[in-house]
């Protein structure tokens, strides 16, 4: 079974620790584990050179210097610092990422739609990993974008996958969530969308609920409470405890040695 459908609310670290490190590198990650996350949410663009890469923005800072990150080699990246928010560090591959962590990383993984050297190459070099490392039941691919996930999906159907969204997306009327492309077992809404009778719905559907971005713990607390697959915030240190004050889980055994 999945982690991330075992029915405990999972604590997910967005892009690990971005409050407390650069966000989406090693040490982003490593302060998420430390502050007791279950798993890491992290973001996926490709390079120039056809590289699965964790980064958020289709751009990326080099040298004080904004530029695409479609239009930056994997060497350029492993030699320059990148910069954001007075934080600096390196751009990883996601494969590094994967390999980093082991048996013990759990993660939701983030396919970002914008330019690209070659339309669904993303969604190939993710399946990719994700089948040789063997983390069908370790790893959630999230998306806004439904034609993204729809090919991840044809690519590799062990794959499980789940429709990001915002109060900007378009939805049937009546209906909680967008339309969902085949195969997509969960809904990842804004945490303001969050209510009720969205988990109701989804409890009915058969569809995990993930809720971004939360930092307030009385609330992270009311959505375990609700059900939540898992809930990503931006500082696992902060609504973890409140979180398994509820599910009476522990945090990772990893964490326990420490």
């Amino acid at each position: 079974m999945n982690f991330f459908r075992s029915g405990v609310t999972r604590v997910v670290g967005h892009r690990g620790s971005p409050t407390k490190a650069l966000e989406n590198t090693f040490e982003s990650f490593d302060q998420a584990e430390a502050d007791g996350a279950d798993g890491f949410e992290l973001d996926v663009r490709l390079t120039l050179d056809g590289e699965a890469v964790v980064h958020h923005d289709s751009e990326v800072v080099l040298l004080g210097r904004r530029v695409p990150l479609a239009t930056v080699t994997i060497p350029e990246l492993t030699e320059l610092p990148v910069e954001r928010g007075g934080f600096h560090g390196f751009v990883p591959t996601l494969r590094d990422v994967f390999l980093r962590y082991g048996p013990a990383g759990r993660y939701l993984v983030e396919l970002k739609a914008g330019p690209s050297p070659r339309p669904g190459l993303l969604e190939f070099r993710v399946a990719a990993l994700i089948a040789q490392l063997r983390l069908f039941d370790r790893a959630v691919v999230l998306s806004f974008a439904s034609d993204m996930l729809r090919r991840i999906r044809e690519i590799e159907p062990r794959i499980e996958t789940c429709l990001n969204y915002d109060a900007t997306a378009r939805r049937p009327e009546g209906a909680l969530w967008p339309d969902l492309p085949k195969g997509c077992g969960a809904i990842g809404p804004q945490a303001g969308l969050a209510t009720d009778e969205l988990f109701a719905r989804a409890k009915t559907g058969g569809l995990g609920v993930h809720c971004w971005t939360v930092n307030d713990p009385a609330f992270a607390a009311q959505l375990a409470r609700l059900g939540a697959a898992s809930v990503i915030s931006d500082d696992v240190s902060l609504v973890g405890p409140a979180i398994r004050e509820v599910t009476g889980a522990k945090p990772p055994l990893a964490l326990l040695k420490t």
